[in-house]
């Protein structure tokens, strides 16, 4: 039994180790003129799950504890649409932890021409990876659109050339740890449990007769 005791002790530790390795969330302050939608991925050629959508480019949304799958890169993609006039995406990100970390290093993000890529587009388009530089439109408080709190020294970006009613942005989320290989490991840990926990009870019964 001290062994079976040493492999449950073994198995928590993995399952700690991988939910650690998970645990890293994504928050958000972002808006579009005239209205965004924005995903994660672990796929820069795919959409993803949904997390985040606005319409109103007057007011900013903020998000909170998208989750990040751990051990490997994920991705931020944010599609914004336009609907006339002048056009823009900005938006400020952070992360729960050091699990992971942007493109820049830390676990801060603005929007900015360096950090981000993007591409021109039409509403029908299907998602595909951006790869172009965006443009500046110039910082937080620039006019047409002001001032949004919260936001720093993010830019006003859009894709280059300005030349779509859409927008494709994204950006990288870069894993700081290894992923853990769970779903082979852990199924060993536990026959090799029950092996031993049905080993006991013959020893017993044994002894009994």
């Amino acid at each position: 039994m001290r062994i079976a005791h040493t492999l449950c002790g073994a198995a928590l530790a993995v399952i700690a180790s991988y939910s650690a390795a998970a645990a890293t969330t994504l928050s958000g302050d972002l808006t579009s003129d005239n209205q965004f939608v924005a995903y994660l991925s672990t796929n820069d050629s795919v959409l993803g799950t949904q997390i985040s959508s606005g319409s109103n480019w007057l007011v900013d949304v903020t998000f909170s504890g998208a989750g990040l799958t751990g051990g490997v890169t994920n991705y931020l993609h944010v599609i914004a649409q336009n609907s006339g006039g002048p056009d823009m995406f900005i938006g400020s990100f952070s992360l729960s932890d050091s699990g992971f970390h942007f493109v820049n290093g830390t676990q801060s993000l603005v929007t900015n021409v360096t950090d981000w890529h993007a591409a021109a587009a039409v509403f029908s388009d299907p998602w595909s990876a951006p790869s172009g530089t965006p443009q500046s439109f110039g910082p937080n408080g620039t006019g047409p659109w002001g001032t949004f709190s919260g936001m720093g020294a993010a830019a006003f970006i859009w894709s280059n050339p300005n030349n779509g009613d859409t927008a494709f942005f994204s950006t990288a989320i870069v894993s700081n740890v290894a992923a853990t290989p769970i779903p082979a490991a852990l199924p060993l840990f536990l026959s090799a449990i029950g092996g031993l926990g049905l080993l006991a009870r013959r020893k017993r019964r044994a002894s009994a007769v």
